[in-house]
């Protein structure tokens, strides 16, 4: 959480909450067992390298693309926006590492683990509640998308039965070139968390820690 705290108003109330946060966290992780956690953790990290490996092999022959071919754009979206090749590989590494991490889970952790769930804050509280899938789905299918507007979808959410009881998240980030790891993202301006990091929102949400998986670089805070 370390420089976090000035991207919430207030230096004093910022570090109560940062403090808050932490001991939460601090407090889960340790009821959770360091064998597990360790074999848990190998695990998303064999997913990530090997997401990366099948498609650079696929895509670039196994090597590594440049800096260039990283920004060259190969398409367009829907809505006319530019994909780089950096986001095309991207995406497609973070289905196959989703698809890994699923399958993986179920066998080291069932009934204790969610693949992108996806969070909201309560109507009645500041507490944060999941939305059902269907249901997201629905809210989609009916033109009313802007309602998730400020969800948070973490990729995977380690949690004692309910993903509402989280113990650790984790999120896959895959940089194009590789050189160095990839950062939490930032939300940009005219989002509902402006300035603050992905890190810095699933913490507050969820009261656990936060963490990286990055192919070739291990987990990460």
């Amino acid at each position: 959480m370390t420089g976090e705290e000035t991207l919430l108003p207030g230096g004093s109330q910022a570090l109560r909450v940062a403090a808050s946060i932490g001991t939460a966290g601090d407090a889960a992780l340790r009821l959770w067992k360091a064998a597990e956690r360790d074999a848990i953790e190998e695990a998303l990290e064999a997913c990530a390298d090997d997401a990366r490996s099948t498609v650079l092999l696929e895509r670039f022959h196994g090597r590594t693309p440049t800096p260039e071919e990283c920004r060259h754009e190969v398409a367009r979206d829907a809505q006319g926006a530019s994909i780089t090749w950096a986001m095309k590989l991207g995406s497609e590494m973070h289905q196959l590492a989703l698809e890994c991490a699923r399958q993986r889970l179920a066998e080291l952790r069932p009934g204790g683990f969610s693949v992108e769930p996806r969070y909201r804050r309560g109507t009645q509280d500041a507490a944060w509640e999941v939305i059902a899938e269907n249901e997201a789905q629905a809210l989609i299918q009916q033109r009313r998308a802007s309602e998730l507007k400020g969800t948070l979808v973490p990729d995977i959410v380690i949690h004692m039965g309910s993903p509402n009881q989280a113990l650790v998240v984790y999120d896959f980030k895959f940089p194009c070139v590789g050189d160095e790891p990839s950062t939490w993202r930032v939300y940009p301006r005219g989002h509902p968390y402006a300035g603050r990091t992905q890190k810095f929102m699933y913490e507050q949400a969820l009261r656990a820690r936060a963490f990286r998986i990055i192919p070739r670089w291990g987990v990460l805070p």
